[in-house]
């Protein structure tokens, strides 16, 4: 049986739409021949938990997490220091209609500091720490599934570094997602985003787009 390694930042507990996608391919890998291996955080952040999608991991999948460092945790308890309502700290920033001072900070902090997205941090480690995990245990494919757009990054620079065969799955467009202009990026993080951006679909092996509006 051939592997996969499938780099995905949503994997069951956590619920949502973002799970769910990879989920049901992992379900059927094995029976196509390829088992499925899955790298994603031991800690992410959970807007929301389903327990019922456990059971559609097939016995087959290797699953492999790390720690990751959230930024929004700390964002968090500021938010809840600063007297701002349990609502307000659970909304997304990019999403709240009247935002405090601190908010339109946080919005600047993480459309400029965080690139491509506050999952960054986990970047670096994850290729440390895959490198040597494959020189132990190889794969024959890299599957990156974003957004976070950090987890193409993580294909990127291994797909580079191990020459293996890389397919980026994009859930939802990267410089062309609704909440793009909203993030308070001066012009250079702009075209940093759109550099990147580019050095992934040419960098590739192939590319997958939910739907033609996805894929445009």
């Amino acid at each position: 049986m051939k592997r996969v390694l499938i780099i995905s930042y949503y994997w069951p507990p956590t619920g949502g739409s973002g799970v769910q996608r990879w989920v049901k391919f992992a379900k059927y890998l094995p029976s196509e021949g390829w088992q499925p291996v899955i790298y994603t955080p031991e800690n992410p952040e959970q807007l929301a938990v389903d327990h019922s999608l456990e059971a559609e991991i097939p016995a087959e999948a290797e699953i492999v997490k790390t720690r990751i460092v959230e930024p929004y945790e700390l964002y968090k308890k500021f938010l809840k220091r600063s007297g701002h309502s349990k609502e307000a700290v659970e909304v997304n920033p990019v999403n709240a209609q009247n935002k405090s001072m601190l908010q339109k900070m946080a919005m600047w902090v993480r459309g400029n500091l965080f690139r491509p997205d506050p999952r960054c941090l986990w970047i670096g480690p994850s290729v440390r720490y895959l490198k040597k995990y494959l020189a132990e245990h190889p794969v024959d494919l890299i599957v990156s599934t974003g957004p976070p757009q950090s987890m193409h990054m993580i294909g990127l620079r291994l797909a580079q570094e191990t020459g293996l065969p890389w397919i980026a799955d994009f859930r939802d467009p990267w410089t062309k997602i609704f909440y793009f202009k909203h993030l308070q990026m001066t012009r250079s993080t702009v075209r940093w985003h759109e550099r990147m951006e580019k050095k992934v679909l040419d960098g590739a092996t192939a590319v997958v787009a939910v739907s033609p509006l996805v894929q445009q």
